[in-house]
């Protein structure tokens, strides 16, 4: 199912379960209402006439002519009409608009003769009539010579027709049910209109998804400026389609710089192997030649190696067990290192930490990480020149400066200075040897460990690369 149908499914699902409970309490109060009206007219009616008898102690009397009698209603549901019986049944009064219908249905009808030895109020339904009645006697009748307006007992009948009040109910029931359906209908065909136009912009971007390829980066979704959700998605799907261009150039550039790389030992490889087995030589000549295979062979080892780190996953590459640290030893035992470096003697240690200062990570990791940067600047600083490592606390951080005096870094390779296998077009050209790999492995492992490392440096000032750690307790 669509997501329109969907959407039109609940929306007309919940708009018909509110019509429905609507239209019943609507009606079921509305109807309430017009019979409790049509029953009180009646009582009302019949009230008024049985206050209209005199009840004595041996007789009733009904004295029609000592009474100013007007109990006529006259509304939607048709006028109250009413009749009087008295002793043996007898009809002793009735209202002018007393139709033949209705004096002929109290005539015969057994109940509305009042056989029954209660006073109480009775309704009934006959046909098309709603009858009430009730009769008024005399505590202790005693039938003498009476006058023709004296009775034993009285019993007042006042009915109406049911065929307005019925009439009524009938166009309330068909408006309660013909209303809602058409509300319904209406809201159904407005309705899927309305939910189609506002996910239109959602069926262009699916199809504009669809038609995107695995390759094809360059595509992206249109969208709206409307501010609402869509656009949200869209743009949301947009930054996603450029975080995954990036990623595939990222990776389409490693895979390119990783088989550049490679190709370089082992052209030296086949070169070689190829020269030594033209004609026979000397075990110094075999010697030597196995020296050079060798030394390109642990090239090729290393970038294979750097390759396999980056190609790590961040919780793969952070599987080792780190520790805790106490950086101002460790930092002097790992100084001692780079004594049989070639420049040496450029090295100045600057510890600005005290004794208990502690980092967590493997001296292995941190060694690795420590160990380029100080490489890399005894390789592009000038000999002679000082190099200097400082371990010094700010913020709550450990910081690891390396500074050199070296040509420093263009501001636009900057960005770039930490993806695998880029070297900047002053390095290239100066002829310094390099994988490009080193810096990514370093920036790899400080973001495993915690913390970030970062570049500050100016063309012909030198640079500074940072490495900052979380202090632990």
């Amino acid at each position: 199912m669509s997501l329109t149908n969907r959407v039109c499914v609940f929306f007309l699902a919940a708009l018909g379960i509110i019509l429905a409970v609507y239209s019943l309490v609507f009606y079921t109060v509305t109807r309430e209402h017009l019979v409790h009206q049509f029953s009180s007219e009646m009582r009302g009616v019949l009230n008024s006439l049985i206050a209209a008898a005199e009840v004595e102690e041996t007789e009733v009397k009904w004295q029609p002519l000592e009474h100013a009698i007007d109990v006529g209603v006259h509304d939607e549901f048709g006028e109250v009409q009413w009749i009087v019986l008295g002793d043996d049944n007898l009809v002793v009064e009735r209202s002018r608009s007393a139709e033949v219908d209705l004096v002929a249905l109290v005539e015969s009808n057994a109940n509305l003769r009042m056989e029954q030895t209660s006073e109480r109020v009775l309704t009934d339904t006959l046909g098309d009539w709603a009858l009430m009645s009730q009769r008024v006697s005399a505590p202790r009748p005693v039938r003498l010579q009476r006058e023709l307006d004296e009775f034993d007992q009285l019993t007042v009948v006042v009915g109406r027709s049911t065929l307005p009040r019925d009439a009524i109910l009938f166009r309330l029931t068909a408006l309660v049910t013909l209303l809602p359906l058409l509300t319904w209908s209406i809201a159904a065909l407005l309705g899927r209109w309305v939910v189609r136009k506002a996910l239109s912009p959602v069926a262009a971007m699916a199809n504009q998804a669809q038609a995107i390829t695995g390759v094809d980066f360059q595509s992206r979704l249109s969208h709206g400026e409307a501010g609402d959700e869509l656009t949200e998605l869209g743009v949301a799907f947009n930054r996603l389609l450029d975080r995954q261009q990036t990623a595939f150039e990222q990776q389409r550039r490693f895979a390119g710089d990783a088989a550049h790389e490679l190709r370089t030992p082992i052209t030296v490889l086949l070169g070689q192997i190829d020269v030594t087995l033209r004609r026979p030589r000397s075990e110094g000549e075999y010697q030597a030649n196995l020296e050079l295979l060798r030394t390109q062979t642990k090239v090729l080892q290393e970038i294979v190696e750097s390759l396999l780190f980056l190609a790590r996953r961040d919780a793969d590459a952070a599987s080792p067990e780190l520790r805790s640290i106490e950086l101002k030893q460790w930092l002097e035992t790992q100084a001692s290192t780079w004594a049989v470096q070639p420049r040496a003697a450029d090295l100045v240690l600057d510890i600005r930490l005290e004794e208990q200062v502690k980092v967590r990570s493997t001296p292995a990791l941190l060694g690795r990480v420590v160990d380029n940067l100080v490489f890399n600047a005894m390789k592009y600083g000038e000999a002679g020149t000082p190099v200097i490592v400082r371990a010094l606390e700010q913020n709550g951080q450990l910081l690891i400066q390396v500074f050199d005096s070296g040509p420093g870094i263009a501001a636009e390779d900057l960005p770039q200075l930490f993806e695998p296998f880029f070297r900047s077009t002053a390095a290239r050209h100066r002829g310094i040897a390099g994988t490009g790999l080193g810096l990514a492995i370093a920036s790899r492992i400080a973001t495993i460990l915690g913390g970030d490392l970062e570049c500050s440096s100016e063309p012909g000032q030198g640079s500074c690369f940072t490495l900052r750690l979380p202090i632990i307790s």
